[in-house]
């Protein structure tokens, strides 16, 4: 059972620390409020556990159909570029001025972390790998417990490590973190529009 759970956090760790979308995003809220960050952190890990029910129903293989991933890839395109866009948008300036200026919507930050993945193909076709594992694992909830336990755990760690050392980064640094985090998720927009329709 220890090996089961060991197996679901090595799991967690293969997900969670690539930088995709989300991380980035929790990355740039990180550097002016933990809490934004976290919220949005776990927003895409509520939408992790939304597929996990979904499994357990055995729906989510209903929806691994050509015409729903489309569709599907579609909003998650136009979502990602907007986010991009409004990434893209930040003006560099002072982090206190950015603090004080932080809207304290959490539910914002929360749910552009649930439809960003939500509305990413790629989180349900890891849920329906991670299917197959689970029926040939001897422990499939220590596994499964494992994994959501390594992602949570992340989601807190990584705005904490980043709030903790915000002071170190000067405005400008701010301005090209967001301007590269703009262009990687326009690249997972673009690259999740051309492997639906074309690779």
């Amino acid at each position: 059972m220890f090996k089961s759970l060991m197996d679901g956090v090595l799991l967690g760790i293969g997900v969670a620390v690539p930088f995709g979308p989300v991380n980035l995003l929790i990355l740039s809220y990180a550097l002016s409020s933990f809490k934004k960050a976290f919220f949005l952190g776990l927003g895409a890990l509520v939408a992790d556990v939304f597929y996990l029910l979904m499994l357990s129903f055995g729906i989510l293989h209903f929806l691994n159909q050509t015409w729903f991933l489309k569709i599907l890839a579609i909003f998650g395109f136009c979502f990602f570029t907007y986010i991009a866009f409004l990434t893209l948008r930040k003006k560099p300036e002072n982090l206190e001025i950015q603090k004080a200026k932080m809207d304290k919507s959490y539910t914002k930050s929360f749910l552009k972390g649930l439809f960003l993945n939500l509305l990413n193909p790629y989180v349900i076709g890891f849920w329906l790998s991670f299917a197959s594992l689970s029926v040939s694992n001897q422990h499939p909830i220590a596994l499964t417990l494992g994994l959501v336990c390594f992602i949570f755990i992340w989601i807190l760690a990584l705005p904490f490590f980043v709030g903790k050392f915000s002071h170190l980064f000067k405005a400008k640094v701010i301005y090209y973190i967001n301007v590269f985090s703009a262009l990687i998720i326009e690249y997972f927009a673009l690259n999740l529009l051309y492997k639906t329709f074309w690779g």
